[in-house]
């Protein structure tokens, strides 16, 4: 599967997963451990805008902020970017990952297929995966807690 397909998978699978879920449930917690619907689709939104500066690094050789706070310690960046919108509307992070989502699709496509799956591209980043490694390891990370977004919703039947 290329690249930006595993990347549109990702995207469908949050908007599945969502699809008409009532409001009185995106705040409920008990989705991931303590975290609501909503606190999980922040989360996806700030990975999702941390793969949009992983693109842009990956192009300029040079990591952004962003990308720096993350490899610095993944739980504090998890924690630090779902407090940060804790107190924002469930529609406003859901238009927050979607505005996200049309531009990593968008800066994706400007790159070669083959160049993704290059080693030693990203000497920034802490291992010598490709970008098509990360790329899939964000994609398992997203079906995981799409899955328990779902699990969720069957529960609370």
């Amino acid at each position: 599967m290329q690249t930006s397909q595993v990347l549109e998978q990702s995207h469908t699978w949050v908007t599945q997963a969502v699809d008409d879920l009532p409001e009185s449930e995106w705040e409920v917690p008990g989705v991931s451990g303590e975290w609501s619907a909503k606190d999980v689709v922040t989360h996806l939104a700030a990975y999702e805008r941390l793969l949009l500066d992983i693109l842009h690094a990956f192009t300029s050789g040079e990591p952004t902020p962003y990308v720096r706070t993350f490899l610095a310690g993944g739980e504090a960046f998890n924690k630090q970017t779902t407090e940060a919108r804790k107190y924002e509307p469930a529609q406003q992070v859901l238009n927050e990952y979607q505005e996200a989502q049309v531009e990593t699709t968008s800066a994706l496509a400007q790159i070669p297929e083959e160049k993704m799956h290059e080693t030693g591209t990203m000497p920034w980043y802490k291992s010598e995966s490709s970008l098509a490694d990360i790329v899939s390891m964000l994609n398992r990370h997203t079906k995981t807690h799409c899955d328990q977004i779902i699990a969720f919703r069957k529960r609370s039947r």
